[in-house]
């Protein structure tokens, strides 16, 4: 069962770093082009924001498979190796609420400060 967990931990950092570099692609191909070189903080906010997004979608097949590993177990201890779910669940709810109530208000405010005196 060992092997499953370390399989599953693979597969999710590696969608992990896969959803990052998607939202960095859809932020540089969406970007408007007279905001090329400028307002770093705010695109920032959106990369991350679009990677908590579909990581917050993607938790649920992870806690499917990962309440799988302990229905074939063999030996009791099986279920101690599997990832901490119910800690990944309360730290993406965190994550969600902090950007929803304060980070993006601020990016966006901060974003749609006039610089022009």
């Amino acid at each position: 069962m060992g092997d499953f967990n370390v399989a599953l931990v693979i597969v999710a950092a590696v969608v992990s770093v896969l959803v990052l570099l998607v939202s960095v692609y859809l932020l540089v191909n969406y970007q408007h082009p007279d905001d090329a070189n400028q307002a770093y903080f705010p695109k920032l906010v959106v990369v991350l924001g679009l990677t908590v997004a579909v990581l917050s979608i993607l938790m649920l097949p992870a806690d499917v498979a990962n309440r799988q590993a302990c229905r074939k177990a063999v030996h009791n201890g099986a279920c101690n190796l599997t990832l901490p779910m119910k800690t990944l669940w309360l730290v993406v709810y965190i994550v969600d609420a902090v950007f929803v109530f304060l980070v993006i208000p601020f990016a966006m405010f901060y974003y749609e400060g006039d610089q022009d005196k």
